[in-house]
């Protein structure tokens, strides 16, 4: 991101742009996931492309950050009941990553599901994120797994917050 112009936009995913979404978290995992080995990198891409990913991505309240016309970062939430919200597919391309765009796109993700009634939260953080989710509040719950294409898998730590 250059600073002589404005910083990105924050706003709703428009129909249409499914795909530049995951050529955008698709860079961010091969760039930034790196507690996981790039040998993961190829599944996960696959695991973007599914028609269930974009089934994921539309059930929930996801907003990107646009920067020069392109998608530099994404974050959303999905009401799960009794006052608890999802925060999930919160990315940053390579290029815009520690920035603060993470935090702005969490923490906007986080009050727009308060402005729907949620005060506590939930995530499942891929490792290289604990300590990025731990200084925006979030506590670890207990660890669990993401399934990937092929048989494969990775670690990842459910955490939580409020």
């Amino acid at each position: 991101m250059n600073p002589s112009t404005p910083g990105p936009i924050l706003r709703p995913l428009w129909p249409g742009e499914m795909p530049a979404l995951v050529a955008m978290q698709s860079a961010s995992f091969a760039a930034l996931a790196t507690a996981y080995p790039p040998a993961l990198a190829p599944a996960y891409d696959a695991m973007l492309r599914e028609p269930t990913y974009a089934a994921e991505v539309a059930e929930s309240d996801v907003w990107v950050a646009e920067g020069e016309g392109t998608i530099l970062g994404s974050a959303g939430w999905l009401g799960q009941g009794d006052g608890l919200g999802r925060i999930r597919k919160v990315f940053v391309h390579p290029s815009a990553a520690r920035q603060g765009l993470a935090t702005h796109l969490v923490r906007a993700a986080e009050e727009r599901a308060r402005a729907a009634g949620c005060t506590r939260f939930i995530l499942r953080a891929y490792l290289n994120a604990v300590p990025f989710y731990e200084r925006l509040g979030y506590v670890a719950d207990r660890p669990g797994e993401r399934a990937l294409p092929g048989g494969l898998s990775m670690p990842v730590l459910f955490m939580r917050k409020g």
